[in-house]
């Protein structure tokens, strides 16, 4: 029997997301879009690479904010807003601010060996050795990397209980209770904020918060809040999966059609001080991105529930584990990749090496270094023991 304070398949929707996140990272390397921006982009590349990882993009970050705030609510109707926001702080704030410096540190040391070792380098890595030689060379900016999401919610959360403590408004049932206008008005809702970005949407990570990423990321996070109260929508988006699915499809279709386009370094730092004017075809862009990040993110919750909503000690253990390779990925994944740009060998035997051998990696050290350490306990909560109650022959957590 299940445990009442898990629901399988958020859980294993949300690992999912993780872990595909390692595999768009590990494919980025191979990506023509971005090989002069990318320090370990590969002489290898294929436009395959970029039409299935940028299909990734739009819905894998969506979907874990629309998790994040199901179980954001759940801890509230469970134990009490108080207790959502402690255990938040503690599982999402103390590791963004503990994992953060880490990360800076191991990203100096790999790329200080990349410089000196790399013999085949990217012409981005040829970048930074060149500045590494500069003395008066202008540090890099202070980034959040692949850490943002952490960052962003803990301004949800912080939002979050500001809300519920002094807004006494129950919207939930208003917006779920007719899916068809929930389904044709929320992509331009969201389409309002991704058209003042540069398509496709860039991760949120400098350390001021981006307007557009609050609104868009805080909109995907109160709808998965909602969400929890409203559960039964997701079962009334059944018949509609087919033509989401195919919006999706076609939605981004065109988007790609409209980016396909190598970018610069200085397309890239243009781009990031520089929004975009506000147009008809900038808004059609966002909309373009708004359609499969809402919609194939129903898609997978419609799915999931249906068909991965069980008990399994291999998906638990995967689930918990998946947090921890996420984090610790972004230096192993490009350490590999550097690696990887002295051996000759074909793409896809690149790009499985690196990823797998990512999670391998990091799973390994879960079981051997993380699980039942204080870390372990850190990122996912130290397991409650179960007893006997001798009045009642049961289980009971």
């Amino acid at each position: 029997m299940g445990s009442p304070d898990r629901v399988h398949y958020m859980d294993n929707l949300r690992a999912f997301a993780m872990l595909l996140g390692i595999f768009f990272h590990a494919a980025l390397a191979y990506s023509p879009m971005l090989h002069q921006v990318i320090p370990v982009a590969d002489p290898q590349n294929s436009i395959w690479v970029d039409v299935l990882a940028f299909f990734s993009h739009t819905f894998r970050m969506p979907l874990f904010f629309i998790i994040a705030g199901f179980f954001a609510a759940m801890l509230i109707n469970k134990k009490g807003l108080t207790h959502m926001f402690k255990n938040r702080m503690l599982r999402v704030g103390l590791p963004f601010v503990v994992f953060l410096p880490l990360l800076y540190v191991s990203l100096g040391l790999m790329f200080g060996w990349a410089i000196e070792d790399v013999e085949h380098k990217s012409p981005m890595l040829e970048m930074i050795a060149a500045m590494a030689q500069m003395p008066d060379a202008p540090p890099p900016e202070p980034s959040t990397v692949h850490l943002w999401f952490l960052y962003y919610l803990v301004f949800f959360y912080v939002l979050n209980l500001l809300l519920v403590k002094f807004v006494k408004v129950d919207w939930a049932k208003r917006v779920f209770n007719r899916p068809k206008l929930f389904l044709l008005l929320s992509p331009l809702l969201l389409a309002m904020t991704l058209a003042s970005q540069h398509a496709p949407f860039p991760a949120p990570e400098k350390f001021i918060p981006q307007l557009w990423a609050t609104v868009f990321f805080g909109l995907l996070y109160c709808f998965g809040y909602g969400l929890y109260k409203c559960e039964a929508f997701l079962d009334k988006l059944k018949p509609y999966l087919p033509i989401m699915f195919t919006l999706s499809v076609l939605a981004y279709g065109l988007l790609y059609i409209q980016v396909d386009t190598p970018a610069t370094m200085q397309q890239m730092m243009e781009n990031g001080a520089q929004p975009p004017a506000f147009t008809l075809k900038q808004f059609g862009l966002g909309l373009l991105q708004a359609i499969p990040a809402l919609y194939l993110s129903l898609f997978l919750l419609v799915v999931g529930k249906t068909w991965c909503n069980q008990q399994s000690s291999v998906l638990r253990q995967i689930s918990n584990s998946s947090y921890w390779i996420y984090i610790i990925h972004f230096p192993l994944l490009w350490m590999i990749q550097f690696w990887l740009l002295d051996v000759d060998l074909p793409l896809i035997a690149e790009f499985l090496i690196s990823s797998l051998g990512t999670i391998a990696i990091g799973y390994t050290s879960y079981l051997l270094l993380v699980k039942n350490t204080p870390i372990g306990w850190l990122l996912n909560g130290r397991k409650k023991p179960t007893y006997i109650d001798i009045n009642e022959p049961k289980f009971i957590k």
